[in-house]
């Protein structure tokens, strides 16, 4: 089981990106983990659910929609690839080289769609799979974010290649849409069933 849920770790991840005081926060990340070991550990968790990654597009403007919908349809988020997760975060800058070059050779290598081509999100995306014992994967697509819509179909290879479900949501920042991905999500979490 997930020790806690999706919707509570991405606030964490994005809370963080607010604290002005950057020095504080693997202090608080480390107690924060502790606290939530220690729960794990005293048996407090939801049972074992369908364990989903998100990645595609940032989706801070759509967690409800998307994140919350899927946790309440009885799901757990367990993993973030997203411009807002852990994608900037996989190569750490190389402190042996002149720090000009290490920051350029770190920031062009990160896995993100404006990339061409971007292999490393394919296997970036593959190991998540493996390593978060991945039942399904949901690609959020922003309407605006073109990049990440051409390259789903290669993140779609890559997931169904692994015998995992994946489904691509295209969306935008309004509640218009909201009924229709209920629908899509509540059929995607069937198809885990089988």
């Amino acid at each position: 089981p997930a020790p806690m849920k999706g919707e509570n770790l991405y606030n964490v991840l994005y809370g963080t990106t607010f604290k002005f005081d950057r020095s504080k926060v693997p202090a608080e990340i480390d107690a924060l983990t502790a606290k939530v070991k220690e729960e794990y550990a005293a048996g407090k968790n939801e049972g074992k659910k369908h364990r989903i990654l998100i990645t595609g597009c940032p989706n801070s403007g759509v967690r409800d929609k998307i994140i919350k919908t899927v946790e309440e349809l009885g799901a757990d988020v367990v993993a973030f690839d997203c411009c807002n997760g852990t994608r900037e975060k996989v190569e750490p800058v190389d402190e042996n080289m002149p720090i000009y070059d290490a920051l350029a050779k770190k920031y062009l290598n990160i896995n993100c769609s404006v990339m061409s081509p971007n292999n490393s999100r394919m296997q970036y995306i593959d190991e998540m799979i493996d390593e978060y014992q991945v039942d399904g994967v949901i690609e959020i697509i922003l309407q605006a974010c073109h990049t990440y819509n051409i390259e789903s179909h290669y993140v779609k290879q890559t997931v169904t290649n692994k015998g995992k479900s994946y489904l691509m949501i295209e969306t935008d920042y309004s509640q218009a849409d909201k009924g229709q991905i209920l629908t899509r999500l509540e059929a995607f979490l069937e198809t885990l069933e089988k």
